[in-house]
């Protein structure tokens, strides 16, 4: 009996007689990892537009590259007061890189500002659904560390009129699900190329940008990250770019992003 009164006392301690309200260890742990990694879902969105510091990271496959340092240079022209560092971890797509401790770990290496992500898979035939989940929980992880997390859908492949904006829609549809920035690289596009203006935005293959192309985009990223017209920027003369393209382009960005609301910060 008094053993018996021993083992129901031990049990009590121990395990609270298996009460249903008490979490079990693996679901501590689990709390404290998500914690520890800062998986949070609903977050405000973070605007550090007005921050002197920009810590700028970005992951993402090839149609990141070079696009670094025209931001970098659009910065220091057109707000030479602020400092600006811009990091670019590539990754490849974003469900790859969220399974990468590199690059995980790479995020939570400095206090960034802000965190483009580029890499979300889609269907260009609309015929199967990739998942974005990794895009979602990468959001996550930014506001974690009170960064701006900001959505880069690519550019429309040449002669695809539809593929701009069906990537811009979906990245919307991410930002609905964890709000988020989203850069409208699509609608920039095809308003530049609706004009008929002769500037060739493609590399040969057709799908990566040429240097008017990734001017352009960084355009857009400037106006994003800074929340100043891309239209007044000084015209930069060591980039290969003339000043008329340089003009043109940075005022059909700034139309665009004046109709459409690219971070919907809270009141």
């Amino acid at each position: 009996m008094i053993k018996a009164l021993y083992m129901l006392l031990y049990c009590l301690f121990i395990t609270a007689c298996g009460d249903s309200t008490q979490p079990k260890v693996a679901e501590i742990l689990e709390e404290n990892v998500t914690t520890e990694i800062g998986i949070v879902n609903g977050l405000d969105l973070p605007n550090n537009q007005e921050l002197d510091d920009y810590k700028i990271l970005m992951y993402g496959n090839s149609h990141t590259v070079g696009l670094s340092s025209i931001i970098t240079r659009m910065i220091k022209i057109g707000l030479p007061h602020k400092n600006v560092e811009i990091v670019n971890a590539g990754g490849g797509f974003l469900d790859d890189s969220i399974k990468s401790t590199v690059a995980v770990d790479t995020l939570y290496s400095k206090k960034w500002s802000h965190v483009i992500l580029q890499g979300q898979k889609y269907s260009q035939s609309g015929s199967y659904h990739y998942s974005t989940d990794a895009a979602v929980s990468w959001i996550q992880y930014a506001k974690g560390i009170s960064a701006t997390p900001i959505l880069y859908p690519e550019h429309p492949q040449k002669g695809n009129s539809n593929e701009g904006q069906e990537v811009y829609d979906l990245h919307l549809s991410i930002a609905a699900k964890e709000s988020s920035c989203v850069a409208p690289i699509g609608p920039v596009w095809d308003e530049v190329i609706s004009r008929n203006l002769a500037l060739n935005l493609y590399a040969d293959d057709g799908n990566h940008a040429s240097e008017n192309g990734r001017f352009l985009t960084a355009l857009i990223f400037y106006e994003v990250i800074t929340a100043q017209s891309a239209d007044l920027l000084p015209y930069i003369a060591d980039l290969s770019i003339d000043e008329s393209t340089q003009d043109i382009l940075g005022q059909i960005s700034s139309e665009v992003l004046i109709q459409l609301s690219s971070c919907l910060f809270p009141n």
